[in-house]
């Protein structure tokens, strides 16, 4: 585990863009949701691999209650949705977007964040953050 001091959405997507191959996010049930969120979730529905409610997922467990995560292809205009609505990865705290957005190789996390408590991380290994890098992508180990 790698701690991330990336802040910006578009350095980690366009970094992960070539690497990734989906994206998630969650929406509590227990809390409101903007219309920004709703719009969101409109805006990236033709992406959309998978929904589900779940009470765990990457970096959080819950002990009551569930939440819905969202499951999304990545590509150039998923990223371009994502970035469009807000650029700082810790602005993703629900009711304004959803919140916790981690990005997957081949259905493994690759990152990580829980925002909520503004943290962030990669789970890579050194090819990966050296690929990484290579693309961009601030990751220090």
């Amino acid at each position: 585990m790698i701690d991330s001091k990336i802040k910006s959405i578009k350095e980690l997507t366009n970094g992960l863009l070539h690497y990734a191959d989906t994206f998630s996010f969650v929406l509590r049930q227990d809390r409101e949701v903007s219309e920004e969120a709703k719009m969101l979730i409109s805006d990236l529905s033709i992406f959309l691999k998978d929904e589900k409610d779940i009470q765990e997922w990457p970096g959080t467990k819950l002990l009551f209650g569930q939440v819905t995560i969202y499951m999304y292809h990545l590509n150039q205009e998923s990223v371009f949705v994502l970035s469009h609505y807000s650029d700082n990865l810790h602005k993703w705290v629900q009711p304004e977007l959803p919140e916790d957005l981690v990005f997957y190789k081949e259905n493994q996390p690759v990152f990580v964040s829980i925002t909520h408590e503004k943290e962030a991380y990669f789970s890579l290994d050194d090819e990966a953050i050296e690929l990484l890098t290579k693309q961009g992508l601030s990751i220090k180990h």
